[in-house]
């Protein structure tokens, strides 16, 4: 609430305030020298800053996920893209629901009706590969809202919602997508980042594309390692967002 408020008056200033988390550089970190600090402070467009957002980026969204303006938006501008691809939305770490959230307004909003499919285990990490996660991470670590508030903040009677609590990829058969037209996978280790991402790929419509949250963030090393190689099995190519940590995959 208070980085809410904070916001009010700061974003007319063009700044904002945002969450920051400490930077956590795992060792070993076969490319640590590509992980370099900000190339460029010049005043660049920023849309996400825009108070025109603000019926986007409302509390039920702000005050339900980590995420930044400026990843809500990415979000935003690719469910845009994919309004014509036949499909569903897929999110595997929806945590509170934010993210979810805004990805159900704004499929309303555009006259798009989805299922969507939601996946987290609603209790933080439960199982962690300690030789490729690190041992910077630990069971519980982003435990967030439990699955009842997840389902009462994703209640939509003009929407079909499946909001799925689990271990992926044991949770991935209870996703009836035969299609999907967007996801966006944000579960930080390697297990289940390969998984969701391997299931994504193989039902992603022409035209379709998943946002990958933590692909540039040297914590979730491990997790950039499995997008990877499912990339190459599936030979597709994705684009790393500079200044964020999300990349982009859309599919021809």
């Amino acid at each position: 609430m208070f980085r809410q408020l904070a916001n009010r008056i700061l974003v007319p200033l063009g700044l904002e305030l945002v969450r920051r988390h400490p930077q956590v550089i795992p060792d070993p970190l076969p490319d640590d020298a590509l992980y370099t600090g900000p190339e460029d402070h010049a005043r660049l467009f920023r849309p996400w800053r825009s108070p025109g957002f603000d019926r986007w980026f409302t509390p039920a969204v702000l005050g339900h996920t980590m995420l930044s303006r400026q990843k809500l938006y990415t979000l935003m501008q690719s469910i845009r893209l994919t309004r014509g691809v036949p499909g569903d939305l897929f999110e595997a770490g929806t945590g509170s629901g934010g993210a979810a959230r805004l990805m159900l307004d704004l499929s309303r909003e555009l006259g798009v009706k989805r299922r969507g499919w939601f996946l987290d285990t609603f209790a933080g990490y439960q199982k962690i590969d300690a030789a490729r996660d690190g041992s910077h991470v630990a069971i519980d670590q982003c435990k967030l809202a439990p699955r009842d508030q997840v389902i009462e903040l994703l209640r939509d009677p003009l929407a079909d919602v499946h909001v799925i609590a689990g271990l992926i990829p044991g949770t991935l058969d209870e996703v009836k997508a035969d299609r999907i037209a967007f996801a966006h996978i944000d579960v930080n280790l390697h297990e289940p980042t390969a998984a969701a991402t391997r299931f994504c790929l193989e039902r992603l419509s022409p035209g379709g594309m998943i946002v990958f949250d933590d692909y540039n963030w040297p914590a979730c090393y491990a997790a950039r390692q499995a997008i990877d190689v499912a990339c190459r099995e599936f030979k597709q190519e994705l684009i790393s967002l500079p200044e964020s940590t999300q990349a982009v995959l859309f599919r021809q």
